[in-house]
C-alpha cells in the first residue's frame, strides 16, 4: 500500500508532520507513542494493512509530535511538556478543519490524550487507550506502580537497547522472529529518537501523574490492554477503568508493547465497534483548566513609598508587562488590572514558567514583589470568563502566598514531574473560602 503524502501543521514553536487517509464518516487521530514515526509506518506491509483497516471505517490521521520523527525538533536541553503535545493535537485538528475526533493513544502518548480530552472535551468524540496507565511509579494510593529502583533500571535499559534487536525481543515477542518486522521496528525507533533523547523522554514520562484529571474525562473511553505486558501490568488498566466514568475495559492476549500489533484483528474490531456507537461530544462549558492568580504584594505600602504620580506610572507598566508575558507564555487573560491578573493556561508548566519570569521581570524593572497562586481543576467557561471550584481554590492559594512566593496545589505538582520545573513542599494549608486542608508547593528559584 502506498503511503499517503506527508503534510505539515504549524505551531508557534515548530511544524508538525502528519499523514491522512480514508474518507470517514468520523475522524480518528492516532497519537504515536515515542517509538514510532510516520516516516516509516507504511514500510512494513502488515502494518500498512492495519492502517488501511482503520481507514476503512474512519478518516485516519497520524502525526509525529514535536521532538519526534520528522516533526520539528526540540532543544536538546529542554524536555518536552504535555502542553507542547496538546498544542500539537490542536494544530493538526485545526489545520484539517476537524471539529471533533476520536483519539487513539498507546503507552506514553495516552497521557497527552487524557489531558486533551479533559481540557478540550468539546473536541473529543471518544478516547481509546492502549497498554497505558494513569502513572508509572508507585505512590500513596497507587500501589501497582513501579518502585524507584526498577524505574531507573528500565530507563538505563531503554537507552542501552534503543533501536536494537534486543529491544524488540524484550518488548514485542509475538513477531520477534520475523526479520523484516525486527528491521522495521529498529529502524523506526532510530528515526523517531536518538538513544539519549529516548531515555530522557522516558524519564519524563514515567514521572507523570494523571490521576487528578481522570474524573474530568467525559468522552466515551475504551481501554485495551495486553494481559502479559510486564512493563505496565493489568492493575494499571483496572485503575483507569475504575476512575474514568463509564469506561469499557478489554484485555487482549499476549505480552507485546503494542496493542495495534500488525496481523492482530481483535483490537481493530473492538475499535470499529466502539466508534460506531460514539456520538458527537456535548458542547459543555466545563473543562480542565490551569488557573493563575497574581497580585502585587503590599500595594498600599508601595503607594505610600512612591507617591501617587509614580505609583500610577508603575501600575501602568505593571499591566503592560503582565500582558506581554502572558502572550509570551500563551496564557489567556481573564482579568488584568493595576494590581495583577487572573489568567488561564493550557497546562501548569507554562503557568509556572510565566510566574517565574514575571516575578523576576517585575523585580528587575519595577522593584515590585508579587504573590501568585496556581491550581488546575475543572472550570466553567463562558467566553473568557471562568467560574467554579478551581477558581476559588486558585484564589485561596493566592491568599496563602507570601510576598515574592509562587504557590501551587498538589494537582499542579503531579502534572509537572520531570519537566525541569522544581517545586518544594510547604505543607498543608487551610485556604480562604475552600473546605479542607490543601498540600501546597512553592516554586523554587
Amino acid at each position: 500500500m502506498q503511503a499517503p503524502p506527508i503534510q505539515y501543521a504549524s505551531t508557534p514553536r515548530g511544524d508538525i508532520a502528519y499523514r491522512t487517509l480514508g474518507e470517514g464518516p468520523r475522524d480518528l487521530l492516532l497519537m504515536n507513542p515515542m517509538s514510532r514515526s510516520i516516516e516509516n509506518l507504511w514500510d512494513y506491509p502488515a502494518n500498512a494493512a492495519l492502517l488501511a483497516r482503520l481507514a476503512g471505517f474512519c478518516r485516519l490521521t497520524v502525526f509525529d509530535r514535536r521532538g519526534c520523527g520528522i516533526s520539528d525538533p526540540l532543544p536538546a536541553d529542554l524536555p518536552p511538556t504535555w502542553e507542547d503535545w496538546l498544542e500539537d493535537v490542536s494544530a493538526v485538528l485545526d489545520h484539517l478543519g476537524i471539529r471533533d475526533a476520536a483519539l487513539l493513544a498507546e503507552r506514553d502518548a495516552a497521557a497527552a490524550a487524557l489531558l486533551f480530552a479533559s481540557s478540550h472535551p468539546e473536541r473529543v468524540r471518544a478516547l481509546l487507550l492502549c497498554n497505558t496507565s494513569a502513572r508509572f511509579r508507585v505512590a500513596p494510593g497507587y500501589p501497582c506502580g513501579e518502585n524507584h529502583e526498577r524505574s531507573e533500571r528500565l530507563s538505563r535499559q531503554w537507552e542501552a537497547t534503543w533501536g536494537s534487536v534486543d529491544m524488540v525481543r524484550a518488548t514485542r515477542p509475538t513477531l520477534a522472529n520475523d526479520p523484516a518486522y525486527v528491521e522495521w521496528v529498529t529502524r523506526m525507533q532510530r528515526v523517531a529518537y536518538s538513544p539519549r533523547r529516548a531515555a530522557g523522554e522516558f524519564r519524563y514520562i514515567i514521572n507523570f501523574d494523571s490521576r487528578a484529571v481522570l474524573p474530568s474525562i467525559r468522552a466515551p473511553t475504551l481501554i485495551m490492554h495486553r494481559r502479559e505486558f510486564e512493563v505496565i501490568p493489568q492493575a494499571h488498566a483496572y485503575f483507569l477503568a475504575e476512575h474514568i466514568a463509564d469506561s469499557q475495559l478489554e484485555f487482549l492476549p499476549g505480552g507485546d508493547m503494542d496493542v495495534l500489533l500488525p496481523g492482530d484483528e481483535k483490537p481493530l474490531a473492538l475499535i470499529e465497534s466502539f466508534l460506531a456507537g460514539a456520538r458527537p461530544p456535548d458542547a459543555g462549558e466545563r473543562a480542565l483548566t490551569t488557573v493563575l492568580y497574581l497580585r502585587v504584594a503590599n500595594p498600599r505600602q508601595m503607594a505610600a513609598n512612591l507617591g501617587d504620580a509614580r505609583w500610577r506610572e508603575v501600575k501602568g507598566k505593571l499591566q503592560m508587562t503582565v500582558c506581554a508575558e502572558l502572550a509570551r507564555f500563551q496564557g489567556r487573560a481573564v482579568e488584568v488590572d493595576d494590581k495583577g491578573c487572573l489568567a488561564s493556561f493550557e497546562g501548569p508548566v507554562r503557568a509556572l514558567r510565566f510566574a517565574a519570569s514575571i516575578r523576576q521581570t517585575l523585580r528587575d524593572q519595577l522593584r515590585l514583589e508579587i504573590r501568585v497562586g496556581i491550581h488546575i481543576g475543572e472550570c466553567e467557561r463562558s467566553g473568557e470568563v471562568l467560574a467554579g471550584m478551581a477558581v476559588d481554590v486558585g484564589a485561596g492559594v493566592l491568599q496563602a502566598a507570601q510576598p515574592g512566593e509562587v504557590l501551587a496545589t498538589a494537582a499542579v505538582s503531579d502534572l509537572i514531574a520531570g519537566s525541569g520545573v522544581e517545586l518544594r513542599s510547604v505543607g498543608g494549608h487551610r485556604l480562604d473560602g475552600v473546605p479542607g486542608e490543601w498540600d501546597l508547593y512553592a516554586l523554587e528559584g
